[in-house]
């Protein structure tokens, strides 16, 4: 699932990239035509062309990529890692694609995939909005509408990858209630590499962390620079503009813990429309209940800033985290009257989402 420590997964596999075949492992680069060698610590290229977020030509292209690297290949183990496949829409059949050139070339496909407590998973999406400038709207509102997605039902989301693999599909807890090892070094061990990998680049390797989750002033900093049309003046990736707001952040000591939405409702109400289906996940790969696997997230109180009166100091460090990010990026206020027909359309879009565009998945 999205942000469950893929990008270090994925950004440990890049650096060892080099040495990898000396432990027959294969991590492709799959990069675009035009982008520079290793640009993606990822396969999002191949994701996106494959979900038709792409133009129609690249999905050729980019499979035509992933067929060239597999007959080049002498490893016995090929990995492919891109968060959004475990919520690309079955209708698509990415799995069966996948199986299908897997298997041209005489690899078997066998699937990951990281999960963690729904409630947590929710807090991170919404924060990984923030970090993408996509949001103006409170946790609370923002989950109300997300609720019924199906976004969660990780059983839902699992299955059509279980029946292209003929259920080799391992499932990994962000945090595991009968280990207290490093995910990564789980990850590895998990899918019966860790040895493989350690002797390329030891210990230290399944310890690393990145691309850390924004905190509460970051979020609402966000939030305020989403108002000001921030993300319709950066050319680019709008995710640049979530850096500077957390580097802002993190230079000025602020934001040591992730943020955390204040809806306590949400809990019993998620647990109530996910709760069935993630068992069925939990059997399906650990044999076992959920709650006997996955370790809970830490109880901690709300840190979310938008609903409750902010304190005269915080105020000031969002404050000057705007400034700086108005400053880096050389930001201008929208007119009054450009904001409107942008504010009206902004609405209407979220309206639709709520009404439409959550069918993507469903929870049996």
């Amino acid at each position: 699932m999205p942000r469950t420590g893929s990008t270090s997964f994925q950004s440990v596999l890049t650096g060892l990239r080099p040495r990898l075949a000396e432990a027959g492992i294969l991590y492709p680069d799959l990069s675009a035509p035009g982008a520079p060698p290793g640009a993606e610590v990822n396969h999002q290229p191949l994701g996106e062309a494959l979900d038709g977020r792409r133009p129609a030509v690249e999905r050729g292209a980019s499979l035509a990529r992933l067929a060239g690297a597999l007959a080049g290949t002498r490893a016995d183990t090929v990995i492919l890692s891109y968060e959004d496949f475990s919520v690309q829409k079955p209708s698509l059949g990415v799995p069966e694609t996948l199986r299908d050139v897997f298997r041209r070339h005489g690899f078997a496909l066998e699937v990951a995939m990281v999960v963690k407590p729904v409630l947590e998973q929710m807090n991170s999406a919404y924060a990984h909005r923030a970090q993408l400038v996509q949001e103006t709207r409170t946790f609370r509102a923002y989950a109300g509408a997300l609720c019924g997605s199906g976004r969660f039902a990780y059983h839902a989301l699992v299955e059509p990858w279980l029946k292209a693999s003929n259920g080799r599909v391992t499932g990994i807890p962000l945090r595991d209630l009968r280990s207290e090892a490093p995910l990564l070094e789980r990850m590895f061990r998990d899918l019966g590499l860790a040895d493989r990998v350690a002797d390329l680049a030891g210990p230290e390797t399944f310890r690393y962390v990145t691309n850390r989750s924004s905190g509460p002033v970051a979020v609402e900093a966000s939030r305020r620079l989403r108002r000001l049309r921030a993300h319709r003046q950066v050319a680019g990736h709008p995710r640049q503009i979530g850096h500077v707001i957390d580097a802002a952040a993190w230079s000025r000591g602020l934001d040591p813990e992730p943020f955390r939405g204040d809806a306590p409702e949400m809990r019993a109400r998620l647990e109530e429309t996910y709760g069935a289906s993630n068992e069925r996940f939990a059997q399906a790969v650990w044999g076992q209940p959920w709650e006997d696997i996955v370790r809970p997230a830490p109880d901690r109180p709300a840190n979310e800033l938008a609903t409750r009166p902010i304190p005269r100091e915080i105020e000031a460090q969002i404050g000057l985290v705007v400034a700086e990010t108005i400053r880096h990026f050389g930001l201008a206020p929208p007119s009054a009257w450009r904001s409107i027909p942008a504010d009206l359309a902004e609405a209407a879009a979220d309206r639709l989402a709520r009404l439409v565009g959550y069918t993507r998945w469903r929870v049996p």
